[in-house]
């Protein structure tokens, strides 16, 4: 009789990013000579979380807040997924927690000058 190999629940997931964070995404935060371009997609990041912050704020209107929630939760998803696939922070999370401080900083700024 022959033997069954052992019942596995799941493969082990690849190491590594998906195909596309690889090809899209990864090389803004690898390369150096690419830096001007990855702060200036930051900057436009930054500059769509500071309404939605300062909307949830003021207003606190449900589709505001819904999407400052989905942004939230789309960050700790990256993060969560570099942690558990490298056991270690890193540029992603790095990157990530940089746009989301230079984020909560300047909505602030903003709040208390009135300035948006």
């Amino acid at each position: 009789m022959s033997q069954r190999p052992p019942l596995r629940i799941a493969d082990p997931p690849p190491p590594g990013w998906p195909d596309w964070m690889e090809r899209w995404v990864l090389p803004y935060v690898r390369e150096p000579a690419l830096l001007p371009v990855l702060l200036a997609l930051l900057g436009h990041v930054v500059v769509v979380l500071v309404p939605l912050m300062l909307g949830t704020w003021r207003t606190g209107h449900g589709a505001v807040v819904a999407l400052l929630v989905a942004a939230v939760l789309g960050s700790v998803g990256l993060v969560g997924f570099e942690s558990v696939r490298f056991r270690r922070p890193g540029a992603v999370t790095l990157t990530v927690l940089g746009t989301w401080a230079v984020s909560v900083g300047l909505a602030w700024f903003c709040e208390r000058t009135g300035v948006m």
